[in-house]
């Protein structure tokens, strides 16, 4: 078989989701660490937007996270990350759709919003609706199991499970709480911290804490210079 390479960046959560695919689909994979505030001049030639994860296989080089999970999904089918059904597979992809045009939209907002005192309620309060969408419209209707689509992880976990390890930046820098009617979801995140895959690539805390400082500090600089 031909060697999978996969350019990373330990801090982010979407190079994160393809960690996870990879390690849940039991494959062997070569590791390229790229910091993305000091690229490599060469990494253009590699990734057109310069971005990870980056995913090289069989002479084929991929890009966005979502795209390369449903590529290995394809390309190596077992232990499968998607249903069987088209109806199913429709489902986790709508969802997978949700996390990235809502709940990310609604996390991107709070955190870059975090200083704006007359925007935090509001913010807060977006976010707290689409947790509890997740939480009664997603989990409470899509299977009984643990996870998203019942007993069996799927892509859909992937997606989402990255940016609920980084609820506690969401906590201490914006103020979000956890609903306390969401119950299911913190089953399912409990569940998610359970797997090889999840303890593999997760960082506490405090490390998205201090990424999170340093990326400030950065682009502080960069604007001081500029």
């Amino acid at each position: 078989m031909s060697a999978i390479e996969l350019y990373s960046f330990e801090g982010c959560p979407y190079a994160q989701r393809s960690r996870m695919a990879l390690l849940e689909k039991g494959l062997d994979f070569v590791l390229t660490e790229i910091d993305l505030f000091n690229r490599p001049a060469t990494f253009r030639d590699i990734s057109p937007y310069g971005k990870v994860p980056v995913l090289r296989h069989e002479g084929a080089t991929l890009y966005e996270s979502g795209i390369i999970n449903q590529y290995l999904d394809e390309r190596f089918p077992s232990p499968p990350l998607l249903p069987a059904t088209p109806a199913l597979r429709a489902q986790a992809r709508i969802w997978m759709d949700y996390c990235e045009t809502r709940f990310l939209v609604a996390t991107h907002k709070l955190m870059s919003e975090a200083g704006d005192t007359a925007r935090r309620a509001e913010n807060i309060g977006k976010l707290t609706e689409v947790l509890r969408f997740i939480e009664h419209e997603g989990l409470r209707k899509l299977g009984d199991g643990p996870y998203f689509l019942g007993d069996q992880v799927s892509l859909l976990d992937l997606q989402f499970s990255p940016f609920f390890e980084r609820f506690g930046t969401y906590e201490q820098i914006g103020g979000a709480t956890w609903p306390a009617d969401c119950s299911r979801l913190k089953a399912w995140f409990e569940a998610m911290q359970s797997r090889a895959s999840y303890r593999a690539t997760a960082r506490p805390v405090e490390y998205h804490l201090e990424a999170r400082r340093q990326m400030q500090q950065r682009i502080a600089e960069a604007r001081r210079t500029a």
